[in-house]
């Protein structure tokens, strides 16, 4: 056939009109419907359920297997995880709330559990609750609203009500980073950490100590290493008088400067100062250095985490190193064995030793 002019004045093959042409181009770019369970079956010659039992490791023959994993590698087939999630009132994907996904402390702690999921085949999502207990408890009811297998969470606050409402209902839950005193948690032991970085100090024979804390209801690992550090300086007959009792909003080194200005305008200052967060020192070291003060030999500086830049300061911080990494790991690990039903049915509580950092702040 010949050409002709089209509806809106261009050529087109075959004597079609440009909207069929267009509608023809369409029609043959349309995406593939998803390879289902049947389409295997029918390739390999087995019912969809022994399809099912060999890709997900039941009970079949060995020949079997590998016909259904070739043909489904050859065919491009995805499980249907939300259709499986239906069927077993739960998906294997893994929920995570923690309070800062900016803080360089909490990174460790989230590449574990991605990799004890990855090896699980889970997939994990994240939620941040910017340390809002209101966001914590939105993530937490939309995880259960998904069906997800398992949650772990960062607690904001000491509230976790939420937490054993959704326990209640079936969904495991570990704490990380926190305690939880009716539940399986993993976290540092902070009231340790907190006395080790109050004979820290002593020991250098300090005793015009400061404190930077945050203000406001404190989540338990501030709460702890804040009760241990002023149990070991009350022992020794110390306090920290209010001029150098410094609280902040929050725990970023923006809130490190703040407290710095407040230590620079009091006529008497502190020989060490003690930071509840490694930002927070280094906020702290940095004005300090500004304000011409020289440190550790005016101000001592020690911090809490042990981040990964923590060594890069400008005066290399000395402080607290947590475990991070295995925290995170043995939160999952914790959770997985609870999604499969395994362990004993008290609740896995461990509490992991801090370490001692000795650099150049605190020496």
């Amino acid at each position: 056939m010949g050409k002709r002019r089209g509806k809106k004045g261009l050529t087109v093959s075959g004597g079609l009109s440009y909207d069929s042409a267009v509608m023809t181009a369409l029609s043959a770019s349309r995406i593939r419907t998803p390879i289902t369970l049947d389409d295997v079956a029918r390739l390999t010659g087995v019912s969809p359920i022994t399809v099912s039992r060999a890709l997900h490791g039941g009970s079949v023959a060995v020949a079997t297997r590998e016909r259904v994993l070739a043909a489904a590698a050859q065919l491009g087939y995805l499980p249907n995880l939300l259709a499986r999630g239906l069927v077993q009132n739960r998906t294997s994907t893994v929920g995570m709330v923690i309070v800062e996904l900016a803080n360089p402390f909490f990174a460790p702690m989230v590449s574990a559990v991605e990799t004890v999921a990855a090896k699980r085949g889970s997939l994990v999502v994240i939620g941040e609750s910017a340390r809002s207990e209101q966001r914590e408890r939105q993530y937490v009811d939309r995880f259960r609203q998904l069906r997800v297998g398992g949650i772990i969470v960062t607690p904001a606050t000491r509230r976790v009500d939420h937490l054993e409402a959704i326990r209640g209902a079936g969904t495991p839950v570990v704490v990380m980073s926190r305690r939880w005193e009716d539940g399986d948690f993993v976290t540092a032991d902070n009231g340790a950490g907190g006395r080790m970085a109050a004979r820290h100090l002593l020991s250098r024979g300090h005793r015009r100590i400061g404190l930077v804390t945050p203000e406001g209801p404190m989540d338990t690992s501030f709460q702890d290493r804040l009760r241990g550090f002023r149990q070991v300086l009350a022992s020794a007959g110390v306090s920290v008088p209010p001029a150098w009792d410094v609280r902040t909003k929050a725990t970023r080194i923006e809130d490190g400067i703040e407290a710095a200005d407040g230590l620079l305008r009091v006529a008497r200052r502190p020989a060490a100062v003690f930071a509840m967060t490694d930002r927070m020192a280094m906020g702290l070291i940095q004005r300090l250095l500004a304000g011409g003060v020289r440190i550790p030999d005016e101000i001592a500086v020690l911090g809490y985490d042990d981040i990964p830049f923590a060594s890069c300061c400008q005066v290399p911080l000395t402080t607290v190193r947590i475990p991070v990494q295995q925290v995170g790991d043995l939160a999952a690990e914790c959770l997985f064995d609870r999604m499969d039903g395994k362990g004993s049915p008290r609740h896995r509580q461990q509490l992991l030793a801090p370490e001692m950092v000795v650099r150049a702040s605190c020496p």
